[in-house]
């Protein structure tokens, strides 16, 4: 029997014996993360506040568990104050944590910009695809070089950047902002159209020049832009959902963020070497049409 010298600590909404919440809470660990890790990472022990047996005071047992679990996956679901309480702990340590919550749940916006696993429980391929997000998440936050992201590490990120940043690193982010800036402005002035596809048509609009200006901040920062956008009819119910998707079967490490003020729109970038700029290609030749509009934006030569 192997031995379990790792903690996966497990917070969220957990409720009463019989309770909505503590049904809710045994279906995910008992469903989907206990059968992950009991296959794939057999050297963890999954626990979970209530199955904590040592005596003691719990509160204290729970805040010691997110100080030192080498993981911690926390279901959002229901939006649980106590569960909030130990995410912010776990966030201020800066170590690894898994986001999870159930399809259709509303997340707050301080914490929507970093990934969180989407599950459901209506049919039994809901469960294997919900173990197989799981099962790759664990295998990134446990990788030795893992970087932790989550709103602590941005702020402080950002921070720093101010305190630090070279006067060229400090350009680029002016550049980035002001490009962004005249996007969104050509974006209002024709909200009923698509996105321009193709270069030449950035150009047409007047985008020309902070097009090449644009690209040669990709090049500084190595990253290939990728927007989404749907037309205006495109049902915007599940966009989101249905873009991480095929963004995640064409790249396997990638950030997506939403984009303009209509909801209709998706920014995703992934690091730029030989292998994504193909990728990225047959993403757009894969998915770009009628309804879906992409463009992809490289980094200048």
């Amino acid at each position: 029997m192997t031995k379990k010298s790792k903690k996966c600590f497990v917070v969220g909404p957990i409720g009463d014996d019989d309770s909505e919440d503590r049904i809710h809470a045994d279906w995910l660990l008992e469903d989907i993360i206990t059968p992950v890790f009991d296959e794939h990472f057999k050297a963890f022990d999954v626990t979970r506040a209530d199955k904590i047996s040592n005596p003691g005071q719990i509160t204290s047992q729970v805040i010691t568990s997110l100080l030192d679990a080498e993981l911690v996956i926390a279901d959002l679901t229901t939006l649980n104050p106590n569960a909030f309480y130990e995410i912010g702990i776990r966030h201020t340590i800066q170590k690894p944590i898994i986001h999870m919550h159930l399809e259709g749940q509303r997340i707050p916006f301080d914490i929507a910009p970093f990934r969180s696993i989407k599950f459901s429980r209506r049919r039994p391929v809901d469960i294997r695809a919900a173990r197989t997000l799981l099962l790759a998440a664990v295998v990134e936050a446990t990788k030795e070089d893992h970087e932790v992201d989550n709103p602590v590490t941005f702020s402080r990120g950002k921070v720093q950047f101010a305190q630090t940043a070279t006067p060229a690193e400090k350009l680029i982010e002016v550049e980035l902002a002001n490009v962004r800036s005249r996007i969104d402005g050509i974006e209002n002035k024709f909200s009923g159209y698509i996105r321009p596809r193709s270069k030449a048509e950035y150009q047409s609009l007047g985008l020309g020049p902070d097009m090449e200006k644009f690209r040669l901040i990709l090049r500084e920062i190595k990253k290939i832009f990728i927007t989404v956008r749907v037309h205006a009819d495109y049902p915007q119910e599940g966009f989101f959902k249905n873009i991480e998707k095929m963004a995640a079967n064409a790249f396997q490490k990638f950030g997506i963020e939403n984009g303009g003020e209509y909801g209709r729109e998706l920014m995703i970038t992934v690091d730029d070497n030989p292998e994504n700029r193909t990728r990225a290609e047959q993403f757009r030749n894969n998915y770009h049409g009628d309804e879906i509009q992409i463009s992809v934006i490289s980094p200048a030569p």
